[in-house]
């Protein structure tokens, strides 16, 4: 698994924004749907990369009682994307005390799926969207890798596994996954990619005509090779 976290029979995933928000001192100045639908993003995409779905959403809100809605809103959206049911969501607001920044806290709780498992040296692997931060995520949406494709292949197992990409970058994910194996990509591998803009997918190698038609646009296949 990768930033996952198993929790009983339980898969855990989690993530976090701060100062992106509705809020005047926010760094990124951003609806509150939008930064939560970004952050619920990255969670689910967790889910899948342990090859879960998940089963119930906790949010912590630090933004104050009117913000819960808008967070909400923007959860419930990535499931609209993929045509599922949105699980429950529980949490809390921080009503107490006014912050000056917008602050969010999202895990998900899934269930690890009955897929058939393949050895990542035997899948081809592409990356799929654009390594895209701040609001480099909001001029140019249709560059961030677009979950309905994503869901629609992984759960008809054309993608074997799903690898996310955030803020460390291309080249960690590559050393992740690849250990010593040099990887050649036309993409800036050191740039970070904010919300998972950027996604590894592992394809089943005798489906790989399938995932060239769902994938159609900023979809390029790694070229790996062992160091000399």
């Amino acid at each position: 698994m990768r930033n996952a976290v198993k929790v009983g029979a339980l898969i855990a995933t989690t993530d976090n924004a701060a100062a992106i928000g509705e809020k005047p001192q926010d760094v990124v100045a951003a609806s509150d749907t939008l930064t939560a639908y970004l952050t619920a993003r990255v969670t689910f995409l967790e889910q899948l990369a342990a090859n879960a779905m998940p089963l119930h959403i906790l949010l912590a809100n630090f933004s104050g009682d009117a913000a819960w809605a808008r967070y909400v809103s923007g959860i419930e959206q990535i499931f609209d994307e993929i045509g599922v049911d949105c699980p429950q969501i529980d949490g809390s607001s921080e009503s107490n005390m006014p912050t000056l920044q917008s602050g969010l806290s999202l895990t998900m709780l899934g269930a690890q799926q009955n897929r058939t498992i393949y050895e990542r040296d035997k899948l081809i692997w592409y990356t799929y969207g654009l390594p895209l931060v701040g609001n480099e995520v909001l001029a140019q949406p249709d560059d961030v890798a677009q979950l309905q494709p994503i869901f629609f292949a992984w759960r008809e197992e054309i993608v074997q596994q799903v690898w996310p990409v955030g803020s460390k970058g291309l080249q960690v994910e590559f050393t992740r996954l690849f250990g010593d194996q040099q990887v050649k990509s036309s993409l800036d591998t050191k740039k970070t990619a904010g919300p998972c803009a950027v996604i590894l997918l592992g394809v089943h190698p005798e489906k790989e005509h399938l995932a060239e038609k769902i994938f159609a646009r900023n979809f390029e296949k790694l070229r790996r090779t062992a160091w000399l």
